[in-house]
């Protein structure tokens, strides 16, 4: 976003309106290029503040999302930024806007306008310090309800991916589109030319982490939700080498379905990725009843195990967030331990250790962060292997 103020400096028509602090969102790299905009006056000890600054900071979500209406409707370029947990507060705003859109579209005198973006950040998978009041993704599953034409979610599962969907999001005209990012430093785990890629379809099989004829397929939505999928790869093939799994990226969605719409124009390929008869764990970042409405229509729904919040929080570690759901990567394991007895890939006697070990795992966990406040080495600092 620095750079693209940059390269703006004589257009002058791009700005970000940030209902909470930009400090907070990680976006204060802006400030090496532009200010707060700021009338009052302005003391020796303020920062980041400038009359013709060109983010607009302050703590109303409804008045900075109406600005923002009002800016990208007159032809100019905007970001909304906000905590997760608080993106509920302009949901109506948001319907609104979608619905001058679809209204607007046809009539002769009404051009094209610039995308109105909003950005999802603190992310309720880190809301540790903040606890249960900031964990909310209703925003995101209350979107995904509407026109899947002008409504398009993305949740990129890492910092490549993101550039490429706002990439894609200040190009758009007549959208509204949600971009689903943490602020936290996790993994890369895509080039720029492979997250291009998987952008155009929305949905991806990472061959660097899969195997050829799956016994059982893993899928992520959502970064902390990947970084927890990748983890539990690593420990179920330690557990069982012989095991073949495929793990698949979902990037984007709509309220049609899994993907980008020319995804979702080939309906052959849900069995291509997914195949056509193996079980399915699917971890994903917001409510689990959001994919489940999302696949109803695919023929073989009955074999995806959906995880997601399941509305459980308190101020806790990172990865007890995560225990407390059932999203964490031992109780994929024990998901994808399941899938695999069902179909006969394991007996009942391995079904039963894997599935004891994890929950003595989550008990260790339990009791370690109950002694010492943080979350352990090896959750910590985990590093991807294969």
């Amino acid at each position: 976003m620095r750079d693209a103020f940059k390269l703006n400096r004589d257009q002058r028509n791009l700005r970000i309106f940030s209902p909470d602090e930009t400090y907070s969102n990680q976006l204060q790299a802006v400030f090496e290029e532009t200010d707060r905009a700021w009338q009052w006056p302005i003391e020796s000890w303020d920062e980041d503040m400038s009359r013709d600054g060109r983010v607009i900071e302050l703590l109303s979500e409804n008045l900075l999302f109406g600005m923002l209406h009002g800016y990208t409707v007159t032809g100019r370029h905007g970001m909304f930024p906000t905590y997760e947990a608080f993106s509920q507060v302009v949901s109506s705003m948001a319907d609104q806007y979608c619905k001058y859109v679809h209204a607007s579209q046809g009539i002769h005198f009404r051009k094209p306008i610039p995308a109105c973006n909003v950005v999802l950040s603190s992310l309720l998978e880190r809301q540790d310090h903040n606890g249960y009041s900031h964990q909310n993704p209703s925003f995101l599953g209350a979107m995904l309800e509407k026109h899947p034409d002008i409504i398009s979610a993305y949740l990129p599962a890492d910092a490549n991916s993101t550039l490429v969907y706002t990439e894609r999001a200040y190009a758009d005209r007549d959208k509204l589109n949600i971009i689903v990012a943490g602020k936290k430093s996790l993994p890369q785990w895509l080039s720029l030319d492979e997250a291009r890629k998987q952008a155009k379809d929305g949905v991806m099989v990472w061959d660097f982490a899969s195997d050829e004829n799956p016994d059982v397929v893993l899928a992520g939505c959502g970064d902390y939700a990947t970084q927890e999928c990748m983890a539990s790869l690593v420990l179920i093939r330690e557990i069982l080498p012989r095991v073949r799994i495929r793990f698949v990226s979902v990037s984007e969605l709509h309220s049609s379905g899994l993907g980008s719409l020319k995804f979702q124009s080939k309906p052959w390929m849900m069995d291509e990725v997914f195949t056509e008869d193996k079980g399915v764990v699917f971890n994903y970042h917001g409510y689990p009843n959001t994919i489940k409405k999302l696949v109803f229509d695919y023929k073989g729904n009955r074999r995806f195990r959906i995880k997601g919040y399941e509305e459980e929080g308190s101020t806790t570690t990172p990865f007890d967030m995560g225990v407390r759901n059932g999203t964490s990567r031992y109780h994929l394991v024990i998901d994808m331990a399941y899938k695999l007895f069902q179909q006969g890939v394991i007996d009942e006697t391995q079904h039963v250790a894997i599935t004891t070990d994890m929950l003595q795992r989550l008990v260790d966990h339990k009791n370690y962060i109950k002694a010492n406040g943080v979350d352990p080495e090896e959750i910590e600092n985990w590093v991807w292997t294969r």
